[in-house]
């Protein structure tokens, strides 16, 4: 189920990983328009950009000729640190078997954006960014600290985040770290598309999910706001049998969401009414609120931060629902009983660097 592989990475110091990789926002969905050369994102973009994959894949190909990129010698787990803000993550990157059933998605997908991934893999037969999944019982942060008491193998750092990264080849650590990584639910956090991608995968390699594996303490769970265009406030609760609280401002939003994950603050960027749906956010919205207006899916976007989607609302002259942040047992819960969260319920931070670690297959 688990298994070490030779990871992908870019050749040269930490001022060239640094230049080369690429650390995503909370919610991200597009490439820069203008990208330096040997770029990582260069791999990526036909998954954003609905380009032809063969593009990413003849990419590839050069960069390996001409020594932009390079694949280690032997197979290896790798173990993460990420510190920022004076927060740390430490897990450990290795390949999940998808068709064993222990890594869990926890949120539903949209087929167009999975489509996409799996023609990028599929034609570059490489997993360029990796899901990111936390561990469910025994923790894995206990295993590692011996491990990476050396000098890292890669490194990049700047804007007050550094990402460093060990390769493990030893015997005796791969078993215990394999062992342990196979002896329980693992809770996808990011990457629900590339899951379901790689899961339709032709090959069976392809198959092997590169996956990074953090314990539940190591991460920051927040909440992803929706945004509707032309749609009155007042309108928005007509015929939702919910009592309705008026708010008095953004500040008093926070705080009404903060109480629950079954709470929702509706604004058209002046006035803030709070609702409590008595459930997960995120779920009435999708099963109730959406059907009552008969929004498509195209018509809701997505904004992780509520200030921002507060003023996009008034902007668009519609309404912003601020959503309470999902509890982390509820997410274990929709992802070990396979009722999944709607799209976008949640985001999980850190997001490894993008280019740090990579995998292909022959």
């Amino acid at each position: 189920m688990i298994r070490p592989f030779r990871a992908v990475g870019f050749r040269g110091g930490s001022d060239v990983v640094t230049s080369r990789t690429y650390v995503p926002s909370v919610s991200w969905s597009r490439v820069p328009s203008d990208l330096p050369p040997h770029h990582v994102l260069r791999l990526l973009e036909p998954a954003f950009r609905d380009d032809d994959p063969q593009k990413a894949a003849r990419t590839a190909s050069a960069w390996f000729d001409d020594g932009v990129l390079e694949q280690d010698s032997e197979p290896s787990l790798y173990v993460s640190r990420t510190q920022e803000g004076g927060h740390e993550a430490v897990g450990v990157l290795a390949l999940v078997d998808l068709e064993a059933g222990r890594l869990r998605p926890h949120e539903d997908v949209i087929a167009a954006y999975a489509i996409r991934q799996a023609r990028l893999a599929e034609a570059t037969r490489a997993h360029w960014e990796p899901i990111t999944a936390y561990t469910t019982q025994e923790p894995v942060a206990p295993l590692l600290d011996a491990l990476t008491a050396g000098r890292p193998d890669r490194r990049a750092g700047a804007e007050g985040r550094t990402d460093e990264v060990w390769a493990v080849s030893e015997p005796g650590a791969i078993g215990a770290l394999t062992a342990r990584l196979a002896s329980q639910p693992l809770v996808i956090a990011d990457g629900h598309h590339r899951y379901a991608a790689w899961r339709t995968s032709p090959e069976r390699a392809g198959r092997y999910a590169l996956t990074l594996v953090l314990d539940p303490p190591s991460m920051r769970v927040g909440p992803i706001h929706r945004v509707v265009a032309d749609m009155d406030l007042d309108e928005a609760l007509k015929g939702l049998p919910l009592p309705v609280v008026e708010l008095g401002g953004g500040d008093e939003a926070g705080r009404f969401v903060a109480v629950g994950e079954s709470r929702c603050v509706l604004t058209d960027g002046h006035r803030f009414l709070g609702v409590d749906a008595y459930e997960c956010a995120p779920r009435w919205v999708e099963d109730v609120f959406t059907p009552h207006h008969g929004l498509e899916s195209d018509a809701v976007a997505y904004d992780p931060d509520p200030r921002s989607a507060a003023r996009a609302a008034r902007e668009a002259g519609g309404v912003a629902l601020l959503l309470a942040t999902p509890a982390l047992t509820t997410v274990t819960r929709a992802a070990t009983t396979g009722r999944l969260l709607p799209h976008k319920s949640s985001w999980f931070r850190p997001k490894p660097r993008v280019g740090m670690v990579m995998r292909r297959w022959e």
